[in-house]
């Protein structure tokens, strides 16, 4: 797989501007667009579980997610229900994976397909949708022939991009600006201009680009860490998040009524004001962990479109805007973007966001009894995390076993009288954790 990727190319025209300074805009087919769709599709705990396995020790911090993806690599396996639910957490499926397979170039590394099969014929195969119903319950069998059906897994291909797309349908081409808008080029020259804002098209200039895997990865990591990814993707040029020319007002205009509130006891410094840690149960703990499983594109309609992450702010408000209606490949596809569900069995009791899971067609019951069980949870739901247990969590969502020998040091080190802290107890509702989400896209600042 990893050699079919690596001769996969997409070429596009990109118009910079005389200096090499900036891209002004690229042009590009379907493919292209498609494979800057999928970024939406992409759970946070995938995204930095790729970056890390293409940089390695030089992959790039996304915000506090990659503390909170580390801390919880790092949890003793002993703090969850099974292993298999820390590794259902390291390890987050997509709603979307199935159809990833068919872009020219798949770079989510999404784990291999899951049947269950009837051993006598081929006519009954169930497509493992959840991701926890790993086994077949030991009496269910196949509906039409009642025999007993096993599991098997297949193996990813490299498939041939559907010329019709997979989330963009066939066109000529479509218009990329540096900082990820995506819209036709039907506008025309001078509706491109107004858009990308370019004043001087005599200082253009036209080059021809082509990209690869590797630089598909760039783009991914410049996408979330800069506002203007193409140009340094294609001139090198980088240029850090300024958040604060991102940073915008969160309007959650009610609590959902399904939602809950979560108790958080907080320390901070009382002659700074300055955060120091905060005390927290596991349902605190499990419900950032949630973080991991939600999808960019999921991230982006709990908070209305207004991260701290420009470049995929545009994408999604791409994929939003009336113009480019007609260029998916169906009003469904368009609205999954914006509004994608969770794979079967992710959400645990200790959820506070409005999301909402895929559910199973009924041919994976049986009298109404469900033909999976669990091995990784206990009755297939519930919680990632064994109860009756307290962790320190940091300000960059570091999470830690709640040791306060260890707070003593580190309070003891930073100078810090134990007079000089104050605890304060908080509720965390929907509104404090879309605050939550937001900061930990935000990037820390550079030190000079």
């Amino acid at each position: 797989m990893s050699d079919d990727r690596e001769e996969v190319k997409f070429s596009l025209n990109v118009m910079i501007n005389k200096e090499k300074s900036k891209v002004l805009f690229a042009e590009a087919d379907n493919h292209f667009a498609d494979t800057l769709l999928s970024f939406l599709t992409f759970p946070l705990g995938r995204i930095f579980k790729i970056l890390e396995k293409h940089y390695g020790d030089e992959a790039p911090t996304i915000g506090s997610l990659s503390s909170l993806y580390r801390s919880l690599a790092n949890l003793d396996s002993s703090h969850f229900v099974t292993d298999g639910a820390k590794q259902i957490l390291l390890n987050p499926i997509s709603s979307f994976d199935d159809e990833i397979e068919g872009l020219k170039l798949d770079i989510s590394d999404s784990p291999p397909v899951k049947y269950f099969y009837c051993t006598k014929s081929n006519h009954n195969e169930f497509r493992s949708v959840s991701i926890y119903y790993d086994e077949l319950l030991l009496l269910s069998c196949c509906k039409k022939c009642f025999n007993f059906m096993k599991k098997k897994i297949v193996p990813k291909s490299s498939k041939a991009a559907s010329s019709d797309g997979v989330f963009a349908i066939h066109k000529d081409s479509f218009i990329i600006s540096d900082d990820l808008q995506i819209f036709p080029n039907e506008m025309g020259i001078s509706g491109i201009i107004t858009i990308v804002g370019i004043a001087d098209m005599d200082k253009a200039e036209l080059i021809k680009v082509d990209l690869g895997f590797s630089e598909i990865m760039n783009l991914l990591k410049a996408s979330l860490t800069s506002p203007t990814p193409l140009s340094d993707l294609i001139l090198n040029k980088t240029i850090q998040m300024n958040s604060s020319t991102v940073e915008s007002q969160l309007n959650i205009e009610e609590e959902n009524a399904n939602s809950r509130a979560l108790s958080l006891k907080v320390i901070i410094q009382k002659s700074t004001g300055k955060f120091l840690y905060a005390q927290a149960k596991e349902d605190f703990v499990e419900f950032l962990f949630s973080f991991l499983h939600i999808p960019l594109g999921g991230v982006e309609h709990l908070l209305g479109g207004k991260t701290c992450v420009k470049a995929i702010d545009n994408l999604y408000r791409s994929t939003a805007d009336p113009i480019n209606f007609k260029y998916f490949k169906s009003l469904n596809t368009k609205k999954r973007l914006m509004e994608p569900n969770l794979p079967h069995g992710c959400i645990s009791d200790n959820h506070i966001f409005p999301l909402t899971e895929e559910s199973l067609p009924p041919r994976y019951f049986i009298n109404e009894v469900c033909l999976f069980s669990s091995l990784k949870f206990p009755n297939g739901q519930g919680s990632y995390l064994r109860g009756q247990r307290t962790y320190q969590v940091k300000d960059d969502l570091t999470v830690l076993p709640f040791c306060i020998v260890s707070i003593l040091s580190s309070l003891r080190e930073k100078k810090i009288s134990i007079s000089d802290a104050k605890e304060m107890e908080l509720q965390i509702g929907l509104k404090e954790a879309c605050r939550i989400l937001k900061a930990s896209l935000k990037q820390p600042k550079r030190e000079d």
